[in-house]
């Protein structure tokens, strides 16, 4: 068992029951989770999806962005690369 002094003195019956609340509590919170998303999907799900669009819209231009400016990067660091080979040829 991990680290826990208390859970190293704990019986096996105990250690069940201490299992069987974390899991009821965490089952209660994803239902509530799940009921919560249904309530507001019904109340703003058209919205939420427009909203959803424009952030992939967006998301998309940001990434072609970053892509294109990675590319121009490449591009500078070949063309440097190919001047400094050259440079340090004609000084042979």
């Amino acid at each position: 068992m991990h680290g826990s002094g208390k859970m190293g003195s704990m019986d096996p019956f105990e250690m069940v029951m201490v299992m069987w609340h974390k899991a009821s509590f965490a089952a209660y919170s994803e239902l509530m989770v799940e009921k919560l998303k249904k309530r507001i999907e019904a109340a703003n799900g058209p919205v939420m999806d427009k909203v959803a669009d424009a952030l992939m819209e967006s998301m998309g231009k940001e990434w072609q962005a970053m892509i294109q400016q990675s590319s121009a990067k490449k591009e500078l660091h070949e063309k440097l690369a190919k001047i400094f080979s050259e440079g340090s040829q004609k000084q042979k």
